[in-house]
């Protein structure tokens, strides 16, 4: 195989990773994932108007897209974190789709846009992952129906 095969199938195998552990972490948020509308809160102990919030927005036989929204915890000009992710059941992945309402992720690793580094949508999962261990870790989990 070329160098550039062996890399693009190193960042496929870590994404992969990284979207199943993320599922395992979602799986700790007491959220029904099959039921539309359903959302959960992770509050910080420490700073009550500090969280996250997880809303399910759609639900098909084998999916559901979460939309995981990060209150401003810094200076206002910090916009608001808001990510869609997709959870698949079969395979027990979350994978982020959406960054923010203007970065939507290509489908194919393959397809990158001029700007987007070649890891990006790794990064994107990895920052996923941070958002859910900090708010398992320091949250008071909140249910909503």
């Amino acid at each position: 195989l070329s160098i550039r095969r062996q890399r693009q199938m190193c960042i496929r195998d870590r994404l992969h990773d990284e979207c199943e552990h993320n599922y395992r972490r979602l799986l700790k948020v007491p959220l029904n994932a099959m039921l539309l509308g359903a959302s959960a809160q992770l509050r910080s102990s420490q700073m009550p108007n500090v969280g996250l919030r997880i809303e399910v927005t759609e639900v098909t036989k084998y999916t559901s897209t979460l939309t995981i929204t990060a209150d401003r915890a810094g200076p206002d000009w910090v916009p608001q974190i808001e990510i869609k992710a997709r959870a698949y059941r079969d395979a027990k992945m979350l994978e982020v789709i959406e960054w923010c309402p203007d970065r939507t992720i290509p489908w194919a690793l393959a397809e990158q846009k001029p700007n987007q580094a070649r890891d990006e949508k790794w990064q994107w999962n990895i920052f996923l992952s941070e958002l859910l261990i900090y708010g398992l870790r320091h949250g008071v989990a909140i249910t909503e129906a």
